[in-house]
């Protein structure tokens, strides 16, 4: 039994999705395992920030990086004090990582 032209396009794009999730899943979580091992009280060698680079107090978001490492260590002051938006965006991460493998199964399901 062949699918007809739109049902197949649907699960090409379901299937398309469901690969984006997982690529956008593993990059969360390598980026927070990451910042995990980082070691937090280090010199500051290098930022992806541009900002940084011109300015020396650098952005709103920097620190940020710093507190998440701080979190992971369960410094929580010095979390705060590196960046208070640290937990928040670990939770926020957390969260939609958990969406996009849950994503899957909250699909309806595609009559033929």
């Amino acid at each position: 039994m062949k699918l007809k032209p739109v049902l197949h396009q649907k699960h090409c794009l379901i299937a398309l999705k469901q690969k984006n999730s997982l690529l956008e899943v593993l990059f969360w979580v390598l980026g927070l395992g990451a910042l995990a091992f980082m070691e937090p009280a280090g010199e500051h060698l290098f930022s992806f920030c541009p900002f940084s680079w011109v300015w020396k107090n650098g952005c709103w978001g920097c620190g940020l990086g710093h507190g998440i490492a701080f979190l992971f260590r369960g410094e929580w002051r010095a979390s705060w004090e590196a960046h208070p938006l640290a937990l928040p965006a670990v939770l926020i991460l957390l969260w939609r990582s958990v969406q996009l493998l849950l994503w899957p199964y909250h699909q309806p399901e595609t009559k033929i």
